[in-house]
């Protein structure tokens, strides 16, 4: 993996790993205010969930196996969605060109 391709590769990570701690963070603190809108931060969480969340609904944000085995899904599912999402851009990169 060259240089470029490492730092398109990062980028998308952690875009998304500050969307998903916005959302996260965002999902607590509706909940604990009783809002209506803590149903679409919560819809929200359960598209982020994606791919990992297929194994269990729990999975990856509330496992209830403590902290550590917590974030370790959640960089798993972070990974798996970059990896994704990486190749979806390579492709449609792939195709402009031809």
């Amino acid at each position: 993996m060259n240089k470029r391709k490492r730092k398109l590769f990062l980028k998308i990570f952690f875009i998304l790993v500050i969307v998903q701690l916005i959302i996260g963070f965002t999902d607590i603190l509706l909940t604990s205010a009783a809002s209506s809108l803590s149903s679409i931060t919560s819809f929200m969480l359960t598209i982020f969930s994606f791919p990992i969340g297929l194994i269990s609904r729990n999975l990856p944000f509330y496992s209830g196996e403590g902290i550590y085995v917590t974030l370790l899904f959640w960089a798993l599912n972070l990974i798996l969605q970059t990896i994704a999402v990486y190749v979806f851009f390579r492709l449609v990169k792939r195709v402009k060109t031809n």
